[in-house]
């Protein structure tokens, strides 16, 4: 199969229909000569009411309902008789492809498999999260442990970006006679982010710039200017400070969901790290990047 993709996205959409509509005896088999793996996905449900059947198999109440939950549309699930549609067009074409003995090939089976696995995982993680019992001592922890990485200082400075030392020397020269920052900026700097502003940079904090342009900024004082060049791997830099200020931490109220899903995402991670250390992995052939 050379269109992967598109094969994936189709696969996709029909794993969804029958993991909801494979629901044991309860559900009209196919012929035993029809019959494939593919049939043996199920879905525990209390809710079997047959809406439909196509060529002896069930389609379900819960079928469209599983299935208007996975689309992304959100209406879907108001759309009763469209949806009832396409899960009838799923289910006639899924019973083509077993007919033609696509359930068979060894790729879509491969892609099948990838799908399964995807989806227990993310099942799984689902419910570590669901189980794990959360404090208000725990979100307010882990919210102080975040917000000391938000504390700090800002500085917002502008710079006249150029390749060579002797250029950068010259335009300090010109500084230092009078000339406007800004407009030196504009007209040789070669940042092209920042030249049109006049050299401005915004606000940002220290760790996001390469460090010998951040050890010079967090030397000035607002509205000086550094009294020589400072090289770092983009070339040659004159740096101006134009003020500082305290990061604004926001109130855990506002950010309570992230800090949640913070503690979430730790919890899974843990569970993996510890299957992985109860677990034999053995990689005989790495793939190269």
């Amino acid at each position: 199969m050379r269109t992967r993709p598109a094969a994936l996205v189709a696969t996709l959409a029909l794993a969804g229909l029958l993991a909801a509509c494979g629901n044991g005896d309860e559900g009209l088999p196919l012929p035993d000569e029809e019959a494939s793996e593919l049939d043996t996905v199920i879905t525990d449900t209390d809710d079997e009411d047959t809406v439909a059947i196509v060529n002896d198999r069930a389609i379900t109440r819960a079928d469209l309902f599983t299935y208007a939950g996975m689309d992304e549309d959100p209406g879907l699930a108001t759309q009763g008789e469209g949806v009832l549609d396409e899960v009838i067009s799923l289910e006639l074409l899924r019973q083509e492809a077993l007919k033609r003995g696509l359930g068979d090939d060894p790729e879509i089976q491969r892609i099948l498999k990838m799908v399964e696995t995807n989806l227990l995982a993310s099942m799984l993680m689902e419910r570590i999260a669901e189980e794990l019992e959360i404090s208000e001592e725990d979100v307010e922890a882990e919210y102080e442990r975040q917000v000391e990485y938000l504390r700090g200082t800002e500085y917002r400075a502008r710079h006249i970006l150029v390749e060579d030392e002797d250029s950068a020397r010259e335009l300090l020269a010109q500084l230092d006679d009078g000339a406007d920052f800004a407009e030196l900026a504009e007209e040789h700097s070669i940042d092209p982010g920042s030249a049109a502003r006049g050299g401005d940079l915004g606000w940002f904090t220290p760790d996001g710039m390469v460090p010998e342009f951040a050890a010079a900024t967090e030397a000035l004082e607002p509205g000086e200017t550094t009294d020589a060049p400072v090289q770092s791997q983009f070339g040659w830099h004159l740096i101006r400070l134009d003020d500082t200020r305290e990061v604004e931490v926001p109130p855990l109220d506002e950010v309570r969901a992230e800090i949640i899903e913070i503690l979430e995402s730790r919890a899974i991670q843990e569970k993996l790290e510890a299957l992985r250390a109860e677990a034999t992995i053995e990689i005989p052939n790495r793939p190269e990047n």
